[in-house]
């Protein structure tokens, strides 16, 4: 009896230590780089720059990464959209830009962001419209929109806007949020590349 238990000792072993070996890279390759639902995104409506009529929730099937902003902001908004042409520049290089990976950009401030106006600013960050969903709408739209993500916006009697800083979030295929990032400076470029990455591995 003792012979077979000393025989059968390292056979556990071995199973035990597989066993563990098995659930760390488990953990390492799909628990800790699966992101997890944070919420449901809504199904905002609002217009497209040509005043189509656009259901957020009709462009499901791509990853999508969505910012709220508005042309006239000084500094979080363009840099936030600069930091996002970088990701949409290395997504073009890889063939998933506009294919698999959506951008949306919704103004807050639809009176001021004309068309046009939107067209200029996109023009000078390097936006392309291949793979970059540009949005509008009335103000009462646009605020609901902005509200039902969770995005803080307040018009200041200036005509700036106080917002929130993380008001940048990342959207699967199926309508779900995954992630909120802060805006500005403070944008953490190469996470939420990787982050977009991941989700496309799913």
């Amino acid at each position: 009896m003792n012979v077979l238990r000393r025989a059968w000792f390292p056979v556990t072993a071995g199973l035990l230590a597989l066993i563990l070996i098995g659930g760390l890279v488990y953990w390492f390759w799909w628990g800790y780089t699966r992101l997890p639902i944070s919420d449901r995104a809504p199904d905002v409506q609002l217009q497209t720059l040509n005043g189509e009529q656009v259901s957020f929730h009709e462009h499901a099937g791509k990853v999508r990464l969505v910012e709220f902003y508005y042309a006239k902001c000084p500094d979080i908004c363009p840099v936030t959209t600069a930091n996002m042409v970088q990701i949409q520049n290395r997504l073009k290089e890889k063939g998933l830009f506009g294919t698999e990976v959506e951008f949306v950009s919704i103004t807050f401030d639809p009176t001021n962001d004309t068309p046009d106006v939107i067209r200029e600013y996109a023009n000078r960050l390097g936006i392309d419209p291949s793979g970059w969903l540009l949005l509008t709408g009335t103000e009462e739209q646009t605020k609901k929109a902005a509200e039902d993500f969770g995005v803080y916006v307040q018009k200041e009697a200036d005509g700036t806007f106080t917002h929130s800083v993380t008001s940048l979030q990342l959207v699967d295929e199926k309508n779900n949020i995954r992630k909120t990032y802060k805006m500005g400076e403070g944008m953490p470029v190469e996470e939420v590349y990787s982050d977009i990455m991941n989700l496309l591995n799913d």
